[in-house]
């Protein structure tokens, strides 16, 4: 899991975490996902999901930041986009950073 700021630092991470090729990686993803959406005449973007196999990726965006995690089948994903969701929220909803 990471999560990264507006400007693609990451703020917060898993050990499994890549570092700056995490960072770039969220990045890509959710570029191409945006301009997909924006193909598809849909303008936000909150989340992206993407199965792998027997894993998925899965982001989403709030308050300025992106959460990133990638795991197995289970959770279901939309329990595990709400953890993310939620994750955003508690920690950034305020515009400062809480510990």
């Amino acid at each position: 899991m990471a999560v990264v700021d507006a400007s693609g630092a990451i703020v917060a991470a898993g050990p499994a975490a890549a570092g700056e090729r995490a960072s770039q990686s969220i990045g890509l993803l959710w570029d191409a996902a945006r301009r997909r959406a924006g193909q598809a005449g849909d303008a936000g973007l909150e989340h992206v999901v993407v199965p792998l196999g027997d894993a998925v990726v899965a982001a989403v965006e709030a308050h300025g930041y992106r959460a990133v995690a990638v795991t197995g089948a289970r959770p279901a994903v939309a329990l595990l986009l709400f953890d993310l969701r939620t994750c955003l929220g508690d920690a950034f909803a305020g515009g400062e950073e809480t510990q």
